[in-house]
């Protein structure tokens, strides 16, 4: 006999209900390994403890709300919320500040994409590489060009200009391809 045979007898060993081949046999394993008696008589001790526990008295209806708190608990959502909890509009507070959080951030979000007006608020504040640098020591230099110049009233493209007058490099040999 294994240990795990050992275990599986215990109970039945101690209720008598083994019989006579089985029962020597686990006698045998008793002698044999001494941590087995200790075991045995755990299991008894534990048995009669059991045994000797007060009955408790419950209302006629409990195996009914039991089941039916099983059944919700099982649901992977709850339709009501749980007594006693605190709930804003249906929602407990950790899913009323999300959903408030999501609420303002989708508004900010289509304030930014759809508000026409904000272009030309944001052209106002636009810097030019020509301009001073504005610091907190020199707010005379923190001017700002009142009316950029439209594109479409530009005569020329001054982009065209600078470039014409720009040689050409050269990056032949500098270039180096894989199979070269």
């Amino acid at each position: 006999m294994n240990r795990y045979e050992f275990e599986d007898l215990i109970s039945d060993y101690i209720e008598n209900s083994l019989s006579l081949s089985k029962r020597k046999e686990f006698e045998n394993y008793l002698t044999e390994d001494p941590e087995a008696e200790s075991l045995v008589d755990l299991v008894r001790s534990t048995i009669d403890q059991l045994r000797n526990i007060q009955k408790v008295k419950v209302s006629d209806r409990f195996n009914e709300r039991l089941m039916s708190r099983i059944k919700n608990e099982k649901l992977p959502y709850r339709l009501k919320p749980v007594s006693g909890q605190k709930t804003f509009m249906g929602f407990t507070p950790v899913y009323a500040s999300l959903m408030t959080g999501l609420t303002i951030a989708l508004l900010f979000v289509s304030m930014q994409l759809f508000s026409p007006d904000m272009d030309a608020s944001t052209s106002q504040n636009q810097f030019y590489a020509n301009d001073p640098v504005p610091t907190l020591s020199n707010p005379a230099t923190t001017r700002v060009n009142p009316k950029p110049q439209d594109l479409a009233e530009a005569e020329e493209d001054s982009l065209d200009e600078n470039s014409a007058n720009l040689p050409k490099k050269d990056y032949t040999k500098r270039i180096h391809l894989v199979n070269d």
